[in-house]
């Protein structure tokens, strides 16, 4: 096939300039922006007299401790979670958690089912909400119920499950908390894996790597938490009092506060943290658009704040000014018509390839451009798949590389409808396409308030 329709394009009209670069536009800033981060993350994580590279986004000056030092030296800790409806998985729940159980603390986000009395049942120390307030709400009101000495929280959500280097061992998780403790930083960053085969689970799993192992981990000391993340108790509970406490993209939210107060946050690549991902189509297509709908939401409130942080940090600048601000939110209207053009030339190239007759040859349907496109982004992944992601993963990664492209252009209808709906609800009152995250009342109200 492509074979004929390299045969095709050389038959067809001359290819445009313009369009040839709005073609592989998004692929050559993924490759730009791919090596630029290797660079920094070897550079962020290179040990003291080139003794290797830490396993953090910046080394952590700790000490070196035995397991009994840093046991008996380990200040408290809690796993935290917020759950809701969660019936129907809590067994699978528990039974991941059971090695931490003694640290577990749980609010019950005014469940309609019997989430909260299984709970109790099993055990678990369970405060029960009265209002669906959604995760943040719900783990302030957590937060301020903790025993007073805690001084480390581990946020989880409920599908996900602790992993280490050596598999689920309490004494990993320990050593990890106990060297973020001695960092003083505000939070830290595992490295979130997506569990369960499929080849929409295998694209995740690709995409986490890169976004975690380089995104993350090139990050320095300015990293941006996730949704299972550590924070030190008291710098939790201080951003929590200024957070809008919405559900969209919380965790950014986090991230920006923290770092905009002067407090600093690591990756962690020991630490692993397993998530199921998005197990259908249409749910990984709501989630993104709830993604990226926080994005534009979460980034305009907190543009003025970047602006004061990134002063005097050339990193900083590049990945929330440059690399977010510009390439991701500014630049986008080029990658939609990327995406039209991926469209025309495909569909050029089918037809020609099946005698249809039905798509006209012009430029915008030679199948030049999507030939150009497909072979980026299958370098691209070829090159991730083997800088980036650990020798253990890639046979089960590998059958993801063909359709990473598809899965990358495909991405933009969903970041599309995110941007337009935060400018429809900001300037009409409604949203073109409702994702799952939140009803339109309450974020009707989230928008007003954050307006003011």
């Amino acid at each position: 096939m492509w074979l004929f329709f390299g045969q095709v394009s050389l038959l067809g009209p001359r290819p445009s300039g313009w369009l040839l670069v709005i073609a592989v536009f998004a692929g050559s800033l993924d490759f730009y922006d791919f090596f630029l981060r290797l660079y920094f993350r070897r550079q962020h994580t290179r040990l003291p007299e080139g003794s290797g590279f830490a396993p953090t986004s910046v080394p952590l000056d700790v000490g070196t401790f035995s397991p009994y030092q840093i046991h008996q030296h380990l200040k408290p800790w809690a796993v935290i979670v917020s759950v809701h409806n969660a019936e129907e998985e809590l067994d699978d729940f528990l039974e991941a958690i059971e090695p931490y159980r003694d640290h577990l603390w749980v609010i019950d986000d005014a469940s309609t089912d019997d989430t909260a009395m299984r709970l109790q049942q099993a055990g678990v120390r369970c405060l029960r909400g009265t209002t669906n307030r959604k995760k943040p709400g719900a783990l302030k009101d957590l937060i301020g119920t903790l025993d007073p000495d805690i001084a480390t929280v581990v946020v989880l959500d409920p599908d996900s499950r602790i992993l280490g280097p050596a598999g689920s061992h309490v004494s990993d998780l320990e050593r990890v908390i106990f060297e973020f403790q001695r960092s003083q930083a505000a939070a830290m960053s595992p490295r979130i894996a997506v569990r369960e085969d499929g080849i929409l689970a295998r694209l995740q799993g690709l995409e986490y790597w890169v976004s975690f192992s380089l995104g993350r981990g090139s990050l320095k000391d300015h990293c941006t938490t996730s949704g299972v993340a550590i924070y030190r108790r008291d710098a939790l509970a201080r951003l929590l009092q200024s957070h809008t406490l919405s559900i969209y993209a919380e965790d950014l939210k986090n991230a920006f506060l923290l770092l905009g107060n002067g407090d600093w946050i690591y990756h962690e690549s020991r630490l692993v943290v397993e998530t199921l991902g998005a197990r259908t189509w249409r749910g990984w297509f709501s989630q993104r658009v709830g993604w990226y709908f926080g994005l534009i939401k979460v980034y305009s409130e907190s543009f003025d704040n970047l602006l004061r942080t990134a002063r005097g940090k050339p990193f900083f600048t590049y990945h929330f000014l440059v690399y977010t601000g510009v390439f991701t939110l500014l630049l986008h209207p080029i990658k939609l018509l990327s995406f039209a053009l991926m469209t025309s030339s495909l569909a050029g190239g089918l037809d020609a390839l099946l005698g249809l007759g039905l798509v006209p040859a012009m430029r915008a349907t030679e199948p030049t451009y999507f030939l150009l496109a497909y072979m980026q982004y299958a370098v691209f992944a070829v090159v991730a798949l083997f800088v980036v992601v650990e020798r253990g993963e890639r046979l089960r990664l590998a059958p993801a590389v063909p359709f990473y492209f598809f899965y990358s252009v495909l991405q933009t209808l969903p970041v599309t409808l995110g941007y337009l709906n935060w400018f429809s609800m900001r300037h009409l009152g409604f949203r073109f396409f409702k994702d799952h995250y939140q009803d339109e009342t309450t974020l009707r109200r989230e928008l007003y308030l954050g307006a003011r």
